[in-house]
């Protein structure tokens, strides 16, 4: 019934008094300052309330439909593609797995509007209702025209959860552990792709050409039904509360979702804040536009976008969408093998990423990426060598090659860019934000799926590895230059980190790099400490002068 009111009342924002003023003189209280915790929240920070861990678990069922049919797909094409009768039409087999990206490129936008004025439930509650019905749809597809459709549809659920789980995730979680707490949306992805991979071995024995790989597609609305009944049993966003001025609710949530009344307090106080400035500046303004506009956060956005692109065109889902058929058609194996081989794979990249719950916010998000990327960039290269020789030596390197590729993959390209996406943008156009690069990563992996078929038939699976090998190292090179550290920045102290041009943040990488190579060789470096642009101190401090002269010059008008 709660849920029910709750829905009923979210289109309309209530204009409930609030006053903190006493709260805030005691605390101080602004929108740049760090997170409030006491020092037991300190030394023990996945010391959380059940409630958080409960939206943490009920938030990720919402995406484990998308790892789901990411491997799904994979394992029925060895079924519907002789069953629609498609084995010499690469330009079919493209459209059929890269079709659902055109329903991301609406849902995003469907999602945009929901997430704004029905909330993070509603619209993951509306995504898994088409999610089901688009499963069916493609289930009982008589022909491939009736399929693809279906496959669409699909997309639409795909772009709303892209948009929205993330930024559900973000905006509940602490920021001592926002970092691998949104992390959780790969790793959830990654469990739904081994699932399914258990699904494909199953049901690969069952006439896979009629039957089977009818199963293997629908499998994904089983989530799909749980989600669209679950979501309502966990609090909204606080966040999008005080938007809709919904005040009492959004301190009864962070109530829940914190250890401590003391927390709760300083975080509903911080967020309003940081909301009521968002108000101000999203006055009379398109926030489409306003991203591009403003320059910081056309930074934050060209980065996002960045790290979208390098994800998609590491050649990962070349290996999730068409590992079967790859193993089957290059590799020699039969369609029944070459399922239950994939499964390792599968395996392999749920359990590697478990290692970024230990690492991002520990090391940072550019580290990670730029420790993993290398180590994908020689996997790929030996996946592409494993086509040349001896037929047992071109299994062992390209099994070899897969799996540490995956592994390396897991921790950095998957995570980090999802992560990275839902913090940095500032609030008032994080929504805006979180739309274009949830549309570019939809766009990049419409390319990579839709190009891969002819690329084979074109090249050889060789030359499409080597294309991805380029990839791979230009984003060493490119994350090398310009992507910044965003690691224990809360969400509004985010706009801070690209004050300064992405040019400024690439001469410092430089200047640091080459005094780490040097030291690293043993030669001298000079003994004045090189200032990051965006340290955090130097940064936050920087910014709050600045507000206080401009406060001051609004005073002596």
């Amino acid at each position: 019934m709660e849920a029910i009111t709750e829905f009923q009342q979210a289109a309309e924002p209530k204009n409930e008094d609030y006053d903190s003023t006493e709260l805030q003189k005691e605390a101080g209280v602004t929108d740049l300052d760090d997170e409030y915790l006491t020092e037991e929240e300190r030394l023990h920070p996945w010391r959380q309330t059940r409630t958080f861990y409960w939206s943490v678990i009920v938030a990720s069922v919402a995406v484990l439909f998308y790892g789901i049919d990411i491997t799904a797909i994979s394992g029925a094409q060895v079924g519907y593609i002789p069953h629609f009768g498609l084995e010499n039409r690469t330009y079919h087999q493209g459209v059929m797995v890269s079709c659902i990206y055109f329903g991301c490129f609406v849902g995003v936008f469907i999602a945009l509007f929901t997430n704004t004025y029905f909330g993070r439930r509603f619209t993951i509650s509306l995504a898994s209702f088409i999610s089901t019905g688009a499963c069916i749809w493609e289930a009982v597809s008589p022909s491939w025209q009736v399929f693809i459709p279906g496959r669409i549809i699909l997309g639409f659920s795909y772009g709303m959860i892209g948009e929205t789980a993330p930024v559900y995730l973000a905006e509940m979680s602490p920021a001592s552990i926002r970092g691998a707490i949104v992390s959780l949306y790969q790793q959830v992805v990654t469990i739904g792709i081994f699932l399914a991979y258990l699904c494909n071995l199953i049901f690969v024995w069952v006439n896979y050409q009629n039957v089977g790989w009818r199963i293997m597609i629908g499998f994904p609305m089983v989530p799909s039904v749980i989600e669209m009944f679950l979501i309502w049993t966990v609090p909204e966003s606080p966040r999008w509360l005080i938007k809709r001025r919904r005040y009492e609710d959004a301190k009864r949530n962070l109530f829940k979702l914190r250890r401590t009344a003391e927390t709760a307090e300083r975080d509903f106080v911080r967020i309003k804040k940081g909301v009521e400035e968002d108000e101000i500046l999203q006055k009379g303004k398109n926030l489409l536009v306003e991203v591009i506009r403003v320059p910081y956060i056309r930074r934050a956005l060209l980065i996002g976008i960045m790290e979208m692109l390098f994800q998609q065109m590491s050649g990962m889902n070349v290996f999730m969408n068409y590992i079967d058929e790859v193993f089957e058609e290059n590799i020699n194996m039969g369609a029944r093998t070459s399922v239950a081989v994939s499964l390792f794979p599968g395996f392999v990249n749920m359990v590697a990423t478990v290692i970024v719950y230990f690492t991002i916010d520990r090391y940072g998000r550019r580290t990670l990426q730029l420790v993993t990327f290398p180590v994908m960039f020689l996997m790929l290269l030996m996946v592409l060598f494993s086509f040349y020789g001896d037929k047992k030596v071109n299994l062992a390197f390209f099994i070899i090659g897969v799996v540490f590729f995956i592994v390396a993959y897991s921790p950095g390209a998957g995570p980090v860019p999802w992560t990275f996406c839902a913090e940095v943008f500032p609030t008032y156009v994080r929504a805006a934000g979180t739309t274009i690069t949830t549309f570019f990563v939809n766009a990049f992996n419409f390319a990579l799926s839709f190009s891969w078929p002819s690329m084979k038939a074109a090249w050889g699976p060789q030359g499409g590895f080597g294309f991805y090998a380029g990839f791979n190292f230009l984003g060493i090179v490119m994350q090398f230059l310009f992507l910044p550290e965003t690691k224990g920045f809360t969400l509004e102290q985010m706009r801070v980190v690209f004050e300064e041009g992405l040019f400024t943040i690439a001469a410092y990488h430089c200047r640091a790099g080459w005094r780490s190579l040097r030291k690293l060789l043993g030669l001298s470096v000079p003994d004045t400490p090189l200032v990051s642009p965006y340290d955090k101190a130097f940064a936050i401090d920087r910014a709050k002068r600045e507000e206080e002269m401009m406060h001051a010059g609004e005073v002596s008008k």
